[in-house]
């Protein structure tokens, strides 16, 4: 059934198919009737969800802005602003093995291919009207500066207005102040966008939801440390979706409850099971993100008895917080990502996330474009080969698979596999 969408609806009448409401309400009752399939529930009703946000925008009944990955979505979920996030969109057209006319647009257009592929195929979707021009471009400083440039592009071209929350390095009171007094300034601007004015009450309601979020995904990320736990990051990587533009709403901390109480009667099936699969050889952590066409890279980790047990981006990188005052709140999960500042936030991270999951070694996507991930490489491996932990870098793209080359990349992991064994 997916076949068919991508071959016969989506290439033979896009941009005018892929417009349409119908085509999402169509997807939505596919997913609940079990026509498309998927592993677990939860990742179903990540779909729906994301179906669901979709349709909202091409109903045009509700506003909806671009966001980059780490704009506090919790406002735009108070005001009842509908997020799209061009990375999310980016990876879900890859999936579906159409983002070369999108890339080409980009190009087309004088966005080289030193830019990061994820915008370069957002922009040539917007460019060929994929999707409807948004009511304002928002952005935050965080990790990515290409994001922050386009957006401003992309906001002078269509006369769109262009928010910014400019995130200090520092994670102190002064940073918190700092941000604190830019969230009001945005709630403001973002009033003129909905047509109304936030509501105290709904705020704290969003904030409220991000913390059950946080307490939802904390039970999800221990429920993987054991054993028999069957998430692998292949499948774990689905719900990215919801930390770039689900944070504040609803829906989100129930998903990821249903995906906590999968994994622990999955967990117990496989416990009670006298037919239980093998455990892995080897045990890896996967940190950036994946490449999303075709390529097998996780399938090929796997025969060889390796299994991607965990992934940075799913970590759980902020502490409770005060959700009666939720603009503090939200500044500080705002300043405490940990790939954000000095670089040993991030390699504290990632050694303790190794030693939470008990891994055999690490492996790090380089995908180009990422230079603020890609530039700490060297870095990285150093620390890491202090603490014993063998490291491999896989270097390609997310979203551009014209360069993409399987027998290099087996190569290397069978080189990386031996020196393990």
């Amino acid at each position: 059934m997916l076949e068919f969408i991508k071959n016969k609806i989506i290439k033979g009448k896009a941009p005018a198919m892929f417009r349409l409401p119908l085509v999402y309400s169509l997807g939505k009752a596919m997913v609940r009737c079990n026509l498309l399939k998927f592993p677990y529930r939860s990742a179903a009703m990540t779909a729906e969800y994301g179906l669901g946000q979709i349709r909202k925008i091409f109903k045009g009944n509700s506003p909806y802005v671009w966001v980059s990955a780490f704009f506090p979505t919790e406002l735009l979920h108070a005001l009842g602003i509908v997020s799209f996030s061009p990375e999310v969109i980016s990876a879900l057209v890859t999936s579906l093995g159409f983002q070369k006319d999108f890339l080409e647009e980009a190009e087309s257009r004088w966005w080289s291919r030193d830019n990061c592929s994820f915008h370069r195929c957002a922009m040539g979707g917007l460019f060929l009207n994929y999707y409807p021009v948004p009511a304002a471009f928002c952005a935050s400083s965080h990790l990515c500066e290409g994001g922050v440039f386009m957006f401003n592009n992309l906001a002078r071209h269509y006369n769109r207005p262009f928010i910014l929350l400019d995130t200090p390095l520092e994670n102190n009171a002064n940073a918190l102040a700092y941000v604190t007094r830019q969230l009001q300034k945005i709630i403001t601007r973002l009033e003129d966008v909905a047509g109304t004015r936030l509501r105290a009450e709904k705020l704290e309601e969003a904030v409220l939801h991000t913390e059950k979020t946080r307490q939802a995904m904390l039970k999800v990320n221990e429920l993987r440390r054991h054993p028999y736990s069957p998430l692998s990051s292949r499948d774990a990587f689905a719900y990215l979706y919801l930390s770039f533009t689900g944070l504040g709403s609803r829906a989100v901390p129930v998903i990821y409850e249903t995906l906590a109480a999968e994994l622990e009667r999955k967990i117990d099936e496989r416990r009670n099971s006298k037919n239980v699969e093998p455990l892995p050889r080897y045990k890896l952590l996967w940190l950036h993100l994946q490449p999303f066409y075709q390529n097998g890279i996780m399938d090929y980790f796997e025969a060889r008895g390796a299994k991607l047990v965990f992934e940075d981006f799913n970590h759980v990188y902020w502490e409770p917080g005060d959700i009666e005052s939720p603009l503090d709140y939200i500044a500080y999960r705002m300043l405490s990502h940990f790939n954000y500042g000095h670089i040993e936030r991030r390699i504290k991270t990632i050694k303790e996330l190794a030693r939470r999951y008990k891994v055999d070694g690490v492996v790090h996507f380089s995908h180009w474009g990422c230079r603020q991930s890609n530039g700490s490489i060297n870095i990285i491996r150093r620390s890491l080969q202090e603490e014993g932990l063998p490291f491999l870098v896989l270097d390609g793209d997310c979203v551009d698979n014209r360069n993409y080359a399987s027998g290099q990349i087996q190569t290397r992991i069978d080189g990386f596999l031996e020196m393990l064994s």
